[in-house]
């Protein structure tokens, strides 16, 4: 713990947020910034960054523009040693990445440079690898593609999601981030990597089309999907015009000769034959109603999924 060190910090969603825990613990934080409010539910429902709840219970400053390339004059009000970007969700202009005494820090969920961009740890599951990464970095203009300062690796287990690797990520990643942090307060010459730019891969953010689950496409890439999508946006189905979001499900092996879509099993449970094997699903959202396991869910519904029709 060191509290002479001084923090600017940029972040919105949960990945942020854990960050922002250590930090604040660790050091003076002098200000959070943020992406503004949102609203769902045609403007009914407001939703506020998570960063900017964490900043509001320890009575830090909180700045949000909705566009921080024109609106920065706030940042320059403080001094700081340090300025840490994690998750934060706008390019930062080089007038402020200039501002830190010592150095602009990102802590990034992915191996750089592979998955560079919006939505690394995503994409990292979606395409089943094996491991994640988080990577503490330097902030430059172009996106995600500065000096790496400490990269961790963490093993991606079948019961992972987005959100249990979110929170894996980030907190190994602000670890790091303080141990980089430290050794640059102390005027220490951290190692780094420059990224081959031959092995950059981007992670591109998640377009609405693809929360649609297509099972004609093999089981494994349907689980990966389903768990890459939980809890944010998910995936869904649509059965007799009513939309079913997925939470979780269970690869089968099946070598039938049924087509996909077919409806395996309907009995305590609901197996949905894929391109390449089968799909257990085991927790499910009906259009309007409340998540539930799948027993509960094929008690009231089983009658809509009979057995060897098509979804």
């Amino acid at each position: 713990m060191n509290k002479d060190i001084k923090i600017c910090f940029m972040g919105t969603p949960t990945f942020g947020r854990i960050v922002l825990e250590r930090l604040i613990e660790e050091y003076s934080v002098v200000l959070v910034v943020s992406q503004p409010d949102s609203f769902t539910n045609g403007n009914r429902k407001q939703i506020t960054p998570e960063v900017k709840k964490l900043a509001l219970v320890n009575n830090i400053p909180i700045f949000q523009p909705a566009s921080i390339k024109d609106d920065y004059s706030e940042i320059l009000k403080y001094e700081f040693d340090f300025l840490v970007t994690a998750s934060y969700g706008q390019f930062i202009p080089q007038a402020v990445l200039n501002l830190p005494r010592i150095m602009t820090l990102n802590v990034h969920g992915s191996d750089l440079p592979k998955y560079r961009g919006g939505a690394p740890i995503q994409r990292a599951i979606e395409n089943g690898d094996e491991y994640l990464g988080v990577s503490i970095m330097k902030t430059v203009l172009k996106m995600d593609a500065g000096r790496v300062y400490h990269k961790s690796l963490i093993k991606l287990e079948d019961d992972d999601n987005y959100e249990t690797m979110t929170k894996k990520l980030a907190l190994k990643g602000r670890d790091d981030l303080c141990q980089v942090i430290d050794m640059m307060y102390e005027g220490i010459d951290v190692p780094y990597i420059i990224q081959d730019v031959n092995e950059v891969t981007f992670a591109k953010n998640i377009k609405r089309e693809e929360e649609i689950l297509d099972f004609n496409l093999p089981a494994l890439k349907l689980f990966n999907k389903i768990r890459a999508f939980n809890p944010n946006p998910l995936t869904y189905f649509i059965h007799d015009d009513v939309m079913y979001k997925v939470y979780k499900s269970r690869i089968i092996k099946d070598d039938s000769n049924c087509h996909p879509n077919t409806i395996l099993e309907n009995d305590k449970t609901l197996i949905i034959k894929c391109g390449v094997d089968a799909l257990e699903i085991l927790e499910i959202k009906p259009q309007g109603k409340s998540k539930m396991d799948i027993k509960s869910f094929m008690n009231g519904y089983k009658s809509k999924f009979k057995k060897l029709t098509n979804i």
